[in-house]
């Protein structure tokens, strides 16, 4: 009877073994499929926040885009009324030279 008792306890000891090493295997694989989900949930953050940089850096491309044509249209336009203004004061330059040289020219 000790002998089948024995056999028992022993045979309990052996698959309490054979869980506790299955227990630590599955604790391991846990552990790892954790970290993977980590870093994989890494990199696709870290993946949206660089696309999200590009969509913000086009955007201020865009911005700028529109700023400089805005520019270039009000300098176009103060350079072509300043052509004006010059074109306009041509007549009245070659007419003061005009003046000063027969004036100059009767002395």
């Amino acid at each position: 009877m000790s002998n089948t008792i024995l056999g028992k306890i022993e045979a309990a000891e052996r698959e309490a073994e054979s869980i506790r090493v299955q227990a630590n295997r599955e604790a391991r694989d846990i552990v790892k499929a954790v970290e993977e989900a980590d870093a994989a949930q890494a990199r696709q953050a870290a993946k949206n926040q660089a696309e999200q940089a590009q969509r913000r850096l086009e955007a201020a491309r865009v911005l700028i885009g529109d700023e400089i044509k805005a520019l270039e249209v009000r300098r176009g336009a103060e350079r072509e009324t300043l052509r004006k203004i010059a074109s306009a004061r041509v007549s009245q330059a070659g007419q003061l030279i005009f003046e000063r040289v027969v004036l100059d020219g009767h002395r």
